[in-house]
């Protein structure tokens, strides 16, 4: 007979012996648990119980894993999403993001909240360590205790080593120009989602479409940034020179219609959006509205050609005031007939005149050309609307008089641009547009509103208004420009103050116009550099010939060298 105890535990031969005896392999055992009960016992207890502690472990491992996806993925959730670049016409990057790191916690896993908030108080400028308090005390799992961390403090915060403490990457949004373009460009709010502006044009048109990449595809506007930087520098120039509380100017193109500068100042820094809610950083090219006084003059002589009321070598009275009730309307100019023809009536600025024009046009006449030209409607852009015009609530015979010669009717500077393109390009109204005119971005083609005859007219008339009107300061030697100056009274509470709005608009080239440009300052003063006046002619006429000086040779107009004489 075989002797079992020889037979190693384990060993495969246990198990051909075994098929041989009665008993089933597994009853191998039973010498030991006979032989050393408590001793087995003790071990088979001490596995299970390693067994099940393991298992535990696994298991709360497992648990605790998923709770930090959930957690990770409730904070991805919050977090700023990613915005394209916007950049000039001419690829300079005008707003972009960049990586930062912003700090929340899980209050559930903070060990003390007070130590908490006062170690992250010691290292976190302007940190508000009762209101974190607060915020701590709850049982959510998400907190925000600071967004946008600089590397400094995301390193100081890091080497605290509290427990609890997460970063989570998100982009902020930098503007490398500040203030200069903020108007166009506009804000975005703490979540990076656009506010106002080009930027809240983005959110708008990603909604339109399906999510992609294409949408973190730069956007191109018209602006050119070397414009714009002119526009800005000589606008505060003027505002310092001529003691002025604020400015406007711009830039168009006068066929296509983009916008090449749009400024307003005083301006905001657009990391600093709250900058943007105060009254006196109001984007006033386009969100102000104002009476433009004579520049509106333009418009009415344009009327009144176009409509057949008036011929171009008609004269008129300009003598004898227009009483209207209680209103009067009178010229300070006088002529040697006290007549003036209709080239006269825009040289001269007769106030007169241009009431006799529309007089002679109609009420529901002027009401129509305007609306026609888009002067009655708000103007919708992709950098946002203009402010709403405000006209006479029921047009009458004083209503119409008053708005021929600049009152009564208040818009915005981007809107009375606007219009005025179709009077200087052939007659085509073109809308304005903060996108550069590429295939991406086609500018619809203008629409015919006025006779090309009286589009040729109007250039005559500004070219003339430059060189021997109203308009002499923006003459300029080299290029041919036109204009017309705009001073008007600003209305207060019961009539009309001693402080002035003075505008005016341009064209150059005059004889084939390609850009317009137009410049408003808000209550100049008379000082030495005027000889004591604080009209348009003062002011906003020279500030448009130093732009226009200025931006000619950067937009490819060659200046028009004087003919030299013959030595013979």
């Amino acid at each position: 007979m075989v002797q079992k105890e020889n037979i190693p535990i384990g060993d495969g031969a246990s198990a051909r012996l075994a098929s041989n005896e009665e008993e089933p392999p597994a009853l191998a055992l039973m010498p030991l648990l006979v032989a050393r009960p408590r001793r087995v016992l003790l071990m088979l207890g001490l596995f299970l119980g390693a067994f099940i502690v393991l298992a535990g472990r696994l298991a709360y491992f497992g648990l605790q894993h998923h709770e930090d996806l959930r957690l990770k993925a409730s904070a991805q959730t919050r977090q700023a999403q990613d915005r394209p670049e916007i950049h000039d016409r001419r690829g300079q990057v005008l707003a972009l993001d960049v990586p930062t790191s912003s700090l929340y916690a899980d209050p559930q896993i903070l060990l003390d909240i007070d130590e908490t908030a006062e170690k992250l108080g010691a290292v976190l400028p302007d940190f508000d360590q009762e209101k974190v308090r607060k915020n701590l005390d709850t049982k959510r799992r998400f907190v925000w205790l600071r967004r946008y961390l600089t590397p400094d403090q995301r390193k100081a915060v890091f080497d605290l080593g509290l427990p609890g403490l997460y970063f989570l990457r998100e982009p902020k949004r930098f503007y490398p120009l500040g203030s200069q373009i903020a108007h166009v460009i506009g804000t975005v709010d703490s979540d990076n989602n656009g506010l106002s502006g080009i930027e809240r044009f983005i959110d708008k048109r990603s909604a339109q479409k399906p999510m992609g990449n294409e949408q973190l595809t730069p956007v191109q506007l018209s602006i050119d940034l070397r414009v714009q930087h002119v526009v800005v520098s000589e606008l505060q120039k003027a505002l310092d020179l001529y003691k002025a509380k604020a400015g406007a100017a711009l830039v168009l193109d006068i066929r296509s219609g983009e916008v090449l500068a749009l400024a307003s100042l005083p301006s905001f820094d657009p990391q600093k959006r709250l900058q943007a809610q105060k009254s006196d950083r109001l984007n006033r090219a386009m969100r102000g509205v104002y009476e433009m006084g004579s520049v509106l003059k333009a418009f009415t002589v344009a009327m009144g050609l176009d409509e057949g009321a008036v011929q171009e070598d008609e004269r008129f009275d300009v003598a004898t005031p227009i009483k209207l009730g209680r209103f009067v309307i009178k010229d300070h100019h006088k002529t040697k007939d006290g007549t003036m023809s209709v080239r006269e009536i825009f040289t001269n600025s007769s106030n007169v005149g241009a009431a006799r024009i529309a007089q002679q046009t109609g009420i529901d006449q002027h009401r129509a050309f305007l609306s026609r030209l888009q002067l009655l409607n708000r103007l919708r852009t992709q950098a946002g609307s203009a402010g709403l015009p405000l006209q006479p609530a029921k047009w009458r015979l004083v209503d119409s008089l008053s708005v021929a010669y600049g009152y009564g009717l208040s818009v915005s500077p981007l809107q009375l641009a606007s219009s005025a393109m179709a009077l200087f390009n052939g007659g085509n109204l073109v809308r304005p547009s903060f996108l550069h005119a590429d295939e991406s971005h086609a500018v619809p083609l203008g629409i015919p509103v006025l006779k090309s005859s009286t589009s040729h007219f109007m250039r005559e008339v500004m070219r003339a208004n430059v060189q021997k009107g109203t308009g002499r300061a923006a003459d300029i030697v080299g290029y041919r420009v036109g204009g017309k100056t705009g001073t008007a009274r600003k209305a207060k509470k019961g009539g009309y103050g001693k402080e002035l709005l003075t505008s005016f608009i341009g064209i150059f080239p005059s004889e084939s116009p390609r850009y317009l440009t137009y410049v408003m300052l808000d209550e100049p003063q008379k000082v030495r550099a005027t000889r004591g006046q604080n009209s348009a002619s003062s002011n906003a006429a020279p500030l448009t010939g130093r732009i226009i000086l200025r931006i000619a040779p950067l937009l490819g107009v060659n200046p028009i060298l004087p003919a030299k004489k013959d030595d013979n």
